[in-house]
């Protein structure tokens, strides 16, 4: 009979999986949103000749070890099989924590799948400040799987005097390798958790800072392979203060407003936020005194994140423009270390898990975590994924989308592996598709001070260029020598720019595509 739990939890963990996989593929179609921006730059770091023209990609790295270990890959698998294994794997870890953590707080079976069910509800409902963690393959998707079993063996150790000393060590070692994979999301988590025990744990000083530790020193072990290059990347730009404000202030309050800036934040935002924390706090309220030991310690976990977030809002909070403020130099500093992102994460996490270990106390509950409720649950969920499932890219039509594949898939194919290619605006898995250069991506923002300055300059040269080109109309051939000399493009992909007086090698309903002459000769480039 011992064995029995066991059992149940893994047919429990691997319904999780196939539930979060399944809203992975159904909530962004392949290719996700970033799966381009980190899979095409880690095949850049393994294969240095791979659109080596392209800066962004010879920009500095962020996400060392992710990148060496993606790029690792992009030798033996093309970049959708990635993307694709990728997520599937993504999900298995990000399943096994969630399940971990339910069984800490003494949720198993249909109890665990139900809150897995309420979390992708509330997760396709919204967020606070744009973050996600169900959708396409990126670092930060392995790295709360990783925090998530961190979480999961600290809820368990928290309850426990004394706690096995293996289980904090593992729990540190889980939230060390997801700083590895990603320093902002393991970072704040570990830096939660750590706040949590000092403040929340039963016992004496003696025995938190015993358990602190245990969990701090191998969590701090393991994420320096990911922590060392990431601080090389802070202070390593070479760039003097002014330039490093400049690309703050860029960064910051203008490319990432969406999710640095607090007074970006919509009313549904906030809105968001407030129902979620109103959820937490009433299915605690109702739960029983014997169930609020582990139920505390996630609230504990909440808090942390929270005041962060706090943090992040007081400091980034203004009624002025920014350039107005006298301050806005050290604002942009901080805000950049993402101080919204560990609550918005949780807020889901923390509302699903509880609202169902409150209902678990209903004398209903039986019939709403019966079999026939919960597959009808998830039909719902899934629908609700493929409902606000994007047709297309943002800035495309669907015909446009796949003229845009079209017209990458000729690029691919007639010029040389060496081009350099002047993309529009919304550009969107062009190096995913065409495999070539461009010269600037508005949404391959680098992330280092002297690469953010100059995609900044790459972008206001076209944005003037362009303008000194339309003022007479056409886009003759002093123009696009001009755009060379300036910028070395060979190609021009373009649905709005023109009329051009020379003819498109390539031309579809929406896109065209243009050679850009070398000096003085009509040649191919």
């Amino acid at each position: 009979m011992a064995r029995l739990p066991v059992a149940g939890s893994s047919r429990g963990g691997i319904a999780v999986w196939l539930l979060f996989t399944a809203v992975s593929f159904l909530v962004a179609p392949l290719p996700a949103v970033n799966e381009p921006h980190y899979l095409c730059k880690a095949r850049s770091l393994a294969d240095s000749t791979w659109c080596q023209r392209d800066f962004f990609l010879q920009s500095a790295n962020a996400h060392y070890c992710f990148l060496q270990l993606a790029g690792l890959a992009t030798q033996f698998a093309p970049l959708w099989l990635i993307a694709l294994l990728g997520r599937i794997g993504s999900c298995g870890l990000l399943a096994c924590g969630w399940t971990r953590t339910a069984s800490a707080l003494s949720l198993h079976g249909s109890g665990n799948y139900a809150a897995a069910v309420l979390f992708a509800a509330c997760s396709l409902a919204g967020s606070f400040s744009g973050e996600w963690v169900l959708g396409g393959f990126e670092s930060k998707v392995p790295a709360w799987g990783l925090a998530m079993l961190a979480a999961a063996g600290w809820l368990r150790a928290a309850n426990l005097n004394p706690a096995p000393p293996r289980i904090l060590l593992t729990a540190g070692l889980c939230s060390g390798l997801g700083s590895t994979l990603h320093p902002v999301v393991g970072g704040w988590l570990a830096v939660c958790l750590c706040v949590a025990q000092l403040c929340a744990v039963p016992g004496g000083l003696r025995h938190r800072l015993r358990g602190l530790l245990l969990f701090a020193i191998p969590a701090l072990l393991a994420a320096l392979p990911g922590l060392l290059p990431a601080i090389t990347f802070l202070r390593g730009s070479g760039s003097g203060s002014q330039d490093l404000s400049r690309a703050g202030f860029i960064q910051v309050f203008w490319r990432l407003r969406h999710h640095l800036d607090p007074t970006e934040l919509s009313a549904q935002q906030w809105l968001y936020a407030l129902i979620l924390l109103t959820i937490i706090v009433l299915s605690f309220l109702r739960l029983q005194a014997s169930q609020r030991g582990a139920a505390r310690q996630l609230l504990a976990l909440l808090a942390g994140a929270l005041l962060i977030a706090v943090g992040g809002i007081v400091i980034g909070w203004h009624n002025v423009p920014v350039e107005q403020l006298t301050d806005w130099r050290w604002r942009a500093a901080l805000l950049r270390f993402y101080p919204f992102r560990t609550f918005d994460a949780l807020l889901p996490v923390c509302a699903a898990l509880l609202a169902v270990l409150a209902l678990h106390q209903h004398p209903l509950q039986s019939r709403w975590t019966g079999t026939g409720s919960l597959v009808g649950l998830t039909v719902v969920v899934l629908l609700a994924a493929w409902a606000v499932r994007p047709a297309a890219p943002p800035g495309y039509s669907v015909a446009q989308y796949a003229e845009w594949q079209q017209a990458c898939q000729w690029l691919r194919q007639h010029t040389e592996p060496e081009s350099l290619i002047l993309t529009p605006r919304e550009s969107f898995g062009f190096k995913w598709f065409a495999e070539r250069a461009e010269y600037v991506c508005y949404k391959d923002c680098p992330q280092d001070a002297a690469g953010i300055l100059e995609w900044d300059r790459r972008l206001w040269l076209l944005h003037e260029w362009t303008l000194q080109s339309s003022q007479d109309g056409l886009y003759d051939a002093r123009d696009l020598e001009l755009l060379r000399q300036r910028t070395g493009c060979d190609y021009i992909l373009t649905r709005i720019l023109g009329p051009f007086a020379d003819q498109p090698v390539w031309q579809g309903r929406e896109w065209s595509i243009y050679r850009v002459p070398r000096r003085g000769t009509g040649a191919d480039p």
